[in-house]
C-alpha cells in the first residue's frame, strides 16, 4: 500500500520549524527557516495531488482490453485452438484444480491436430466437466 503522502516534505517542515523556534530573535536565520517550512508543508500536500492526476492520467492512456482474443481463436486455426485449450486449463485450475499439471507440448500438439468436430466435442466435454464440478 501506498502511503498519501511522501515523508520528505513533512520531515523538511518539521525540521524548519524547529530551526525557526531556536532561532529566536535573530531574524536573520528565523525568516528563511520560516519560509522552508510553510514551502515545505504545501509540498507536503500539492505532492499527493499531483500523483493522483498522473495516475488518472496513466489509467486514461492505458491500452484498451481486447475481448475479442477468445472468439478470434476459434477462427484462428490451430494456435487459435492451443489458445482455447490453454484458456480451458486455467479455467479448470481456477476453480476447480489448482494443482493441474501444466500439459506438454505433444498433448498440446495432439489436441490443436483434432478434426474440427473431434476438437468440439472435446472441448464441449471440458466445458460440461467444469460447469458440473463447480
Amino acid at each position: 500500500m501506498k502511503a498519501p503522502i511522501g515523508w520528505w516534505w513533512p520531515l523538511l517542515a518539521g525540521v524548519a520549524l524547529l530551526v525557526t523556534f531556536a532561532a529566536g530573535d535573530q531574524y536573520s536565520i528565523a525568516v528563511p527557516a520560516a519560509t522552508v517550512a510553510v514551502v515545505a508543508a504545501a509540498l507536503s500536500f500539492v505532492e499527493p495531488l499531483l500523483q493522483r492526476r498522473t495516475d488518472r492520467a496513466r489509467r486514461a492512456f492505458a491500452p484498451p482490453v481486447h475481448l475479442g482474443s477468445v472468439r478470434e481463436a476459434f477462427t484462428g486455426g490451430e494456435p487459435g485452438r492451443e489458445d482455447i485449450v490453454l484458456t480451458v486449463d486455467l479455467l479448470e485450475r481456477r476453480i476447480v484444480r489448482p494443482d493441474l499439471p501444466a500439459r506438454t507440448g505433444p498433448e498440446i500438439a495432439a489436441l490443436v491436430t483434432l478434426p474440427p468436430e473431434e476438437f468440439r466435442r472435446y472441448l464441449a466435454g471440458r466445458l460440461d466437466d467444469l460447469e458440473g464440478r463447480s
